[in-house]
């Protein structure tokens, strides 16, 4: 069950301007991860069971409102406890968009942000089309969704808590797989070979005690290694 910080996340919203900024600039930002236009994001208050839509780009999606954790795109990704593709929002049991916004017309995507192993906010990327989302996308979205994590629950978090174990080339790798590029468009961004690449990702899911991309980049964030989402 989460502690305090998602009710004072929800507060926040409504009582002071800083944390639904960041709010909006992810959802822009995953709109281009994803080629969308539209998303929202939703606070979590399990204890209470139920979210907050905090933020919204590009649709109508009951701002302010609250809803039972067990409705709605939201409801669905807080259950599952993964990223969860819907095919067709429009047929979502109990969704927020009205039909007639062109959101509702085309896939979705529900991804949960954590913060020690609870769900406290779920970010909803709805996709221009019926096509979906690629495991790439989801992935990406996922990692950026989790860098909004510490400014969801300690938006006064300053700077690393552990000293940073990464190489500066590790650090500037790390950050293009927090942007979800493959090795073959960090080492054209970089300029290195491919190869060299493998290496500092290895390096970095060694240092992270990680087996996956996605998990170092989230670990690196719970451990203040990179600076959270701004």
């Amino acid at each position: 069950m989460p502690g305090q910080g998602p009710r004072r996340a929800v507060a926040d919203v409504h009582g002071e301007p800083p944390l639904a900024p960041v709010l909006r600039r992810l959802l822009r930002h995953s709109g281009r991860l994803a080629g969308s236009t539209a998303g929202t994001i939703s606070l979590v208050d399990a204890a209470r069971g139920h979210y907050l839509k905090a933020a919204e780009v590009g649709a109508s999606c009951r701002l302010g409102q609250r809803f039972p954790l067990d409705e709605g795109a939201t409801g669905r990704a807080f259950g599952r406890r993964r990223p969860v593709v819907i095919p067709d929002y429009g047929r979502l049991r109990a969704g927020h968009l009205s039909g007639a916004d062109p959101a509702s017309r085309g896939a979705a995507v529900a991804v949960p942000i954590w913060w020690r192993g609870d769900v406290i906010a779920v970010t909803v990327v709805f996709a221009p089309t019926a096509d979906g989302f690629s495991e790439r996308v989801v992935d990406a979205l996922e990692v950026l969704a989790q860098s909004a994590a510490v400014a969801i629950v300690r938006p006064d978090f300053p700077h690393a808590t552990a000293p940073v174990p990464f190489s500066p080339r590790e650090a500037e790798v790390l950050a293009l797989l927090r942007e979800g590029l493959t090795d073959r468009e960090i080492a054209a961004r970089l300029v290195l070979s491919p190869k060299t690449v493998e290496k500092h990702v290895a390096a970095i899911l060694r240092k992270t005690g990680t087996a996956r991309r996605t998990a170092a980049v989230v670990t690196a964030l719970d451990n203040g290694w990179i600076p959270p989402y701004r």
